[in-house]
C-alpha cells in the first residue's frame, strides 16, 4: 500500500473525476424509472459520478478496495484481499443539484476491510463541493484540513450564540425542535448533510442536526471523520455512538456539534423529538 498522504491525494482524484463527470449533461434529467436501493430517483449525475468513482478505482487506485456505493451495487477492485471498504456518495443534495443551486456534496470514506463499518472506523476522508470544487480531507489522528488549511470547530457553549443547521424534509417538527430553532442565533436547512457537518468542522457552523431517522451512513461517514479530526462531536439524537452499519440502506439520527458543551445542550433539549413524516 502507498504512504497515507497518498491515499489522500487519490481520494482527491476521485473526486475530480466525478466533478468532471457531472459538469455536463441535461440538469434535471432522470434515469426513466431508475431508484436506488433507498428508493430515491436516480438522475443522470448520480450514474456519471459513481461511473466516474468505479472507473478510477479500477484503473488507479494504489491498492484493492471494496466499494459500498450509494447508487450501484457493490463491487471489489483489484487483485487479492480488499485493504479497504470504501463507502461513497456520489452526489450529495442531487435535488440541490437538479436545480443547480447548492450546496452540493461528494463523500468518500476509507475503512480497513478487517474493521466493522462505524463511524470510529473511518480511516481515511474527503468531502468535496461539486461546484466550488473545495474539498475537506481527514486522516485519523492527523488532523482535518480543507484546501489545504487546517481546520477546527468553534468553541461556542450555549445556543443563543450558535448558528445551526437542521434538516426538515418530511418531518414533523415538534416542540423541543421548534424550541431550539427558535433559541438558536440562526438557522439553516442544506439538504446536503455531508456538507452541513463539514462546515460544523471548519467553523462556519456550529451544529448541524438530522433527526428524522433517514440519514444513511454514505451521508456521514466521511464527514464525521473530518469533524471530528477538526475537534467536533457526533453522535445519534440521544447522545450515543452512531450505531456500526450493516448496509447503506440503513437509518440514523444525528446531531454534530463543534463543542461538547453545546453538544449535551443540544442533546439534553432534543431528547425525545424524533417522530417522521
Amino acid at each position: 500500500m502507498k504512504t497515507s498522504i497518498s491515499i489522500l491525494d487519490h481520494l482527491e482524484s476521485i473526486f475530480r473525476n466525478i466533478q468532471r463527470a457531472v459538469a455536463s449533461g441535461e440538469a434535471g434529467s432522470t434515469v426513466e424509472g431508475g431508484r436506488n436501493a433507498k428508493g430515491d430517483s436516480v438522475k443522470w449525475f448520480d450514474l456519471a459520478a459513481d461511473e466516474a468513482a468505479r472507473d478510477y478505482l479500477k484503473d488507479h487506485f494504489p491498492c484493492p478496495v471494496a466499494l459500498l456505493s450509494e447508487e450501484g451495487p457493490p463491487c471489489d477492485f483489484g487483485q487479492g484481499e480488499p485493504e479497504f471498504t470504501v463507502v461513497l456518495d456520489p452526489v450529495d443534495g442531487s435535488d440541490n443539484f437538479a436545480r443547480g443551486m447548492e450546496p452540493v456534496g461528494m463523500a468518500v470514506a476509507l475503512i480497513p476491510y478487517s474493521c466493522p463499518i462505524s463511524v470510529e472506523s473511518v480511516q481515511y476522508a474527503l468531502v468535496g463541493n461539486l461546484i466550488t470544487g473545495k474539498i475537506c480531507v481527514a486522516e485519523r489522528e492527523n488532523g482535518a484540513f480543507c484546501n489545504d488549511k487546517q481546520v477546527s470547530v468553534r468553541t461556542c457553549d450555549n445556543l443563543e450564540s450558535a448558528m445551526i443547521s437542521c434538516e426538515m424534509n418530511h418531518f414533523a417538527v415538534r416542540a423541543p425542535l421548534a424550541d431550539v430553532l427558535a433559541r438558536a442565533a440562526g438557522v439553516r436547512a442544506m439538504g446536503c448533510a455531508t456538507r452541513g457537518i463539514t462546515l460544523v468542522a471548519d467553523g462556519s457552523l456550529d451544529a448541524h442536526l438530522d433527526l428524522r431517522e433517514r440519514l444513511t451512513p454514505e451521508n456521514f461517514l466521511a464527514p464525521s471523520l473530518i469533524l471530528t479530526e477538526a475537534g467536533g462531536t457526533i453522535s445519534d439524537a440521544e447522545g450515543k455512538p452512531v450505531p456500526e452499519i450493516t448496509n447503506l440502506t440503513q437509518r440514523s439520527s444525528i446531531i454534530a456539534s463543534g463543542s461538547p458543551e453545546l453538544h449535551e445542550v443540544l442533546v439534553q433539549q432534543l431528547k425525545g423529538d424524533t417522530v417522521c413524516v
